[in-house]
């Protein structure tokens, strides 16, 4: 009997292992067959030319076609092949569409997005676009989904998800830019209706102080210094509650930003001026941008730029066409408000300077996967859908540049051919994207600073706080006109910079307004470093780039050797003290010293304003912290200074009390979180975790899809942002016309596919800041596109 059970037991293990083989060859074949055709001759309809999709060793697309429409459908047949699941996260994430895909998991993200209506609007807009624009998004969309046809299978994703495809439409174009303003400003008033609740509830003086108007981190390209407000008589406002709360585990460089900045012919080895670009978002595998090069022929003249693409565009986001290249940064300009309603007695009508108007109800079906669709009703205004309520309930309307034409268009294309500053000026007024810095540099030497994206008129009011239009004394009057738009071209020092802070004051600055600026800490340190040079190589503005040094935190150190440790009792004081006096004075892989001092901050910020968050909240939870804490900072710092007696927070009887507590959590977090805290680094805590959207879902494919987990230099507040999943998405340095020098970095990598063979390549380059090219290597490989009926 137990032979025989041995001889059963035997044959069931084979069987399981042939059937466990099976199941992973079948899987691998499909993962196999979901691989992009890189060779070969691919037939394809509606191009009038053939035309041809190369790639070298990264996997960089060189695209070259005979005209423009033969080029977008060119890219969309390789953004298509490659990119296909992130463009449909695109999509789907500014329609409210995500449920469909991920089930009921995504039905409250979905029905907030809804009350934008993107999809109305990008059907509606496609409509109403240019001939030639039309035509641009019709073969882009066209190449799009002949790329997803050509796969052998459908990309991986689908299979874990259990979902069908759905084909490419050419309203998913404006979609695509649509969730690009999702990520880039505030789509439901936050800060507006955080910054009215603290001017409404709080003493003029207490608020003054926290909400200031400039700082000694201020950098503005045109040098209007503002100055800190003084430290108010007011103490804090008292509330019922005592939690204690984390309000925000990190700082303010968080946020979505870029850096760029450029300077002149006068200070490079060339005639040619010089620009810089590192855009800051979250990074995932794949990365949000493509690289590529396009080549095409239009009236006897031959075009090539070379920069990245956004999957589900047509168009060369940032980059150089030889004669200028450009870049951008996110503007945190003015560009949505927050409107108060006045209701008739019946509440079913509101007041316009015309008088009383009906709300527009509407109603939004919402694809639930595996479950019944679910209906969303909301109302909208003839300002702008219904979204919420202020502290006392009166209902709030939301304008927003995004929800009108001006605000989504293909006129960025414009930069494909542009040849000067200038004519870079002209494209930008006309450009629908959300509101940029725009940087550029070209060929002939100059240099120049815009806003690029529609800028509306405000008139009669503050645009940061929220409005109330029923009477007609305040409100929109339209849009600026390109000769309105602030700018400024070749600035005497030669040189321009900006880095989400506010870049310039005056008129200027009043038709761009607040939307929540970074502290002017990255633009400091990016112009100090421009300063301190008189001739520029591409190498040298690749240093500023990664410049890691930490001057923000610098008066921290201090505060922390010459303040808290003196008088704290904490067991651990010397090895503290020994480890910020071995600081590096930089966000280093190897520093401890900087750690601390990091973490210390946040937790004094948290403890200093847990009386002004509780005191908000018990106004209106709607409060968010988040939305305002930028221009925090400021007052944060003259308070841990001057450590006035009358504003020690209330959880706390003296300034050193709450700084010793500080230290304490700082350090036992670490060690809940590490283990003893003595025995990290900066870069132990600061490591690279770029994944998959689908590998904390799935088990076992983050070790196919993720990049490897490795320390990074860099941090909030210095040109060298980087913080996990967080940071560039891409790095250039050029000066148009000399391309073969300029440098690019990109984190993961070009493919979308864990089995492409130039899967993660050139992740380590950025990584480590080694200097990279921009110009596409050795071609490996070419896939011929062919005219097919």
């Amino acid at each position: 009997m137990p032979v025989r059970s041995s001889s059963l037991f035997k044959k069931l293990f084979l069987f399981l292992l042939v059937l466990l083989t099976g199941l992973c060859v079948a899987a691998y074949g499909l993962l196999r067959a979901s691989l992009p055709s890189l060779d070969g001759e691919q037939p394809m309809k509606g191009l009038t030319q053939t035309a041809t999709l190369e790639r070298d060793a990264g996997g960089m697309a060189v695209l070259s076609a005979g005209n423009r429409l033969d080029l977008a459908r060119a890219t969309g047949f390789a953004h298509g092949q490659e990119r296909f699941f992130q463009m449909d996260l695109l999509r789907r994430n500014s329609a409210g569409e995500l449920s469909a895909l991920f089930g009921e998991a995504a039905l409250d993200y979905d029905r907030k997005i809804r009350l934008h209506r993107f999809r109305h609007r990008a059907e509606q807009l496609i409509e109403n676009l240019s001939a030639d624009h039309r035509q641009l998004i019709l073969a882009y969309t066209e190449g799009v989904n002949q790329g997803l046809a050509s796969l052998s299978a459908k990309p991986f994703e689908y299979y874990l998800l259990q979902s069908e495809l759905v084909s490419w439409q050419p309203a998913d174009t404006l979609l695509t830019l649509y969730s690009m303003y999702l990520d880039l400003q505030d789509d439901d008033g936050s800060r507006d209706f955080s910054l009215t609740l603290m001017r409404d509830h709080l003493p003029d003086g207490l608020y003054a102080f926290l909400h200031p108007a400039g700082s000694e981190w201020d950098a503005p390209i045109d040098n209007s210094i503002r100055a800190p407000s003084a430290i108010p008589a007011e103490k804090w406002p008292q509330s019922h509650s005592q939690e204690l709360v984390q309000l925000d585990g990190e700082s303010e460089d968080r946020l979505v930003g870029s850096n760029n900045w450029a300077v002149s012919g006068e200070l490079t080895p060339y005639r040619s001026a010089m620009l810089a670009d590192d855009m800051h978002l979250g990074i995932r595998v794949p990365n949000i941008w493509y690289k590529a090069q396009f080549n095409w022929t239009e009236a006897d003249r031959t075009h090539q730029i070379t920069g990245v693409t956004l999957p589900g565009t047509p168009l060369m986001v940032v980059g150089s066409n030889g004669h200028l290249a450009w870049g951008f940064t996110n503007s945190y300009g003015d560009w949505s408000d927050l409107i108060r309603l006045q209701l008739d007695e019946t509440g079913e009508k509101y007041l316009t300077p015309e008088g009383y108007l009906s709300f527009q109800p509407v109603n939004e079906t919402i694809r639930v996967k595996g479950q019944p669709a679910v209906t969303h009703t909301f109302r909208e205004t003839i300002w702008g859908p219904v979204i919420g309520e202020d502290a006392e309930g009166n209902l709030l309307a939301y304008r927003w540049v995004a929800h009108d034409p001006e605000g989504a268009n293909m006129n960025l294309i414009g930069m494909e051919q542009a040849r000067t500053v200038e004519d870079g000026f002209a494209v930008g007024a006309r450009a629908g994207i959300p509101a940029q810095n725009l940087v550029m540099a070209d060929s002939q030497g100059n240099i120049g600073w815009t806003v690029a994206g529609a800028m509306p008129i405000r008139f009669g009011y503050d645009g940061r706080y929220i409005s109330d239009w029923s009477q007609g004394n305040q409100g929109w009057a339209g849009y600026r006109h390109a000769e309105d738009y602030p700018r400024l071209l070749n600035p005497e020092q030669h040189r321009l910079w900006t880095a989400n802070s506010r870049v310039v004051g005056g008129s200027m600055y009043d038709k761009i307004g607040d939307g929540g600026y970074a502290l002017g800490a990255r633009s400091r340190q990016i112009r100090d470093d421009l300063f301190a040079k008189e001739r520029f190589s591409e190498q040298d503005l690749l240093a500023i780039q990664l410049d890691d040094e930490a001057v923000f935190l610098s008066p921290w150190r201090e505060l922390l050797l010459n303040v808290v440790v003196p008088g704290s009792q904490h067991p651990q004081l010397d090895d503290i003290r020994q480890a910020l006096k071995d600081w590096s004075g930089h966000a280093a892989e190897d520093d401890l010293g900087y750690l601390l001092v990091r973490q210390f901050r946040l937790n004094v910020r948290d403890k200093v304003y847990q009386d002004l968050n509780r005191a908000m909240l018990e106004q209106s939870d709607r409060f968010d912290f988040n939305s305002v804490r930028n221009q925090l900072e400021v007052p944060l710092w003259q308070l841990v200074s001057a450590r006035p007696a009358h504003l020690v927070p209330s959880d706390f009887n003296s300034w050193q009390e709450l700084f010793n507590m500080a230290l304490t959590d700082t350090l036992a977090g670490l060690d809940e979180d590490y283990g003893d805290w003595r025995q990290l680094n900066w870069g132990q805590f600061n490591q690279v975790e770029i994944r998959h959207p689908l590998s904390a879902f799935v088990p076992l494919l983050g070790k196919l899809t993720d990049m490897p987990a490795m320390p990074l230099a860099g941090d909030s507040f210095m040109p060298r942002v980087a913080r996990n999943a967080f940071g560039a998405s891409q790095r250039l340095v050029v000066a148009p016309g000399h391309e073969d020098k300029a440098i690019f970095h990109m984190p993961s990598s070009q493919a979308g596919h864990p089995l492409s063979p130039y899967f993660g390549v050139g992740h380590e380059g950025w990584r480590t800041g080694q200097a990279t090219g921009m110009l596409p290597g050795d071609i490996q490989y070419r896939l011929t596109l062919v005219p097919s009926n």
